[in-house]
């Protein structure tokens, strides 16, 4: 790794823990106390947006549950809890422009170019009970159409695991983890097909973000993702302060149950978050002069 490199990850770290902890956008469950418990049953993908966040709940299937939750809160009142049986799947994603289709919800839009992504971070929780092996944690992901054509098929995800960057999980206790230019990633779709060996070296799992954004120049953001499953054995976990960071605007987002039945707000960017709060000072002098 270059000093540039170490750098840039070391100033992402900081940008995002900042944002994550200190100035995240609250995302409100659907329902107050104790909060939302989405599931489904089949073997068939189910989800539910989250109010109109942004954020949904999504991929659910064979006896899954997700749900903004007061169990395991971090940041607050609450976090994004998953349950799930062995071979349950479910998970919690921000798609842009999300639409219902079939019962489960797809991105319809791109948030801007892959190229431009600087970097993404989160909490995790593992439960000390999960049987699933003891690696394995909620994974973040971001959302990526291939060519930037979402009207193509080659849509998918790269995904970050621990386990493919030298670090242990850790049951019982909160982590957070920051994905930068150097972090390993593996990618599941893309027109590439699983794991694909990008360096042709024999092994999946040893790409990072910098050398993927190489291999997919005009690859397309259409969202950002967190989840487990499938193919493990029983497993309990949540997540938290889900950010990212594209082009220099971070966005944020602190999983929250709703104190009563009031209006849900909906998440917002740092930015668009402070020139709400310079709009409405500005307002009020105008009232008083």
């Amino acid at each position: 790794m270059t000093i540039l490199n170490v750098l840039t990850t070391l100033a992402m770290g900081a940008a995002l823990a900042a944002g994550a902890n200190a100035s995240a956008a609250p995302v409100f469950s659907n329902n107050a106390a104790p909060g939302d418990a989405f599931t489904n049953a089949s073997g068939t993908n189910q989800g539910q947006a989250i109010a109109a966040s942004g954020w949904y709940y999504n991929n659910v299937r064979a006896g899954a549950t997700v749900g903004i939750t007061t169990a395991n809160a971090r940041s607050g009142n609450g976090s994004a809890q998953f349950t799930s049986p062995a071979n349950g799947k479910a998970d919690i994603e921000y798609l842009q422009g999300g639409a219902t289709f079939g019962g489960n919800n797809y991105a319809t839009a791109s948030m801007g170019s892959f190229g431009s992504l600087l970097g993404m971070s989160y909490d995790w929780f593992r439960d000390t009970d999960s049987t699933a092996t003891a690696n394995l944690h909620p994974s973040l992901r971001v959302l990526l159409d291939a060519d930037g054509d979402l009207g193509t098929s080659d849509r998918g995800m790269l995904v970050f695991e621990r386990a493919y960057n030298g670090v242990a999980s850790t049951a019982g206790v909160w982590n957070s983890d920051t994905v930068g230019a150097s972090t390993k990633l593996w990618n599941t779709g893309l027109g590439l097909g699983f794991a694909y060996d990008l360096n042709k070296n024999g092994y999946g799992y040893d790409s990072s973000l910098s050398d993927w954004q190489a291999f997919l120049p005009n690859a397309a953001i259409i969202g950002f993702s967190s989840g487990v499953g499938s193919g493990w054995n029983t497993f309990g976990g949540a997540v938290d302060n889900i950010s990212w960071n594209i082009g220099g605007q971070l966005t944020s987002s602190n999983f929250e149950v709703r104190a009563d039945d009031s209006a849900v707000p909906e998440p917002m960017t740092l930015a668009l978050f402070g020139a709400g709060i310079v709009a409405a000072g500005l307002a009020r002098r105008r009232r008083k002069a």
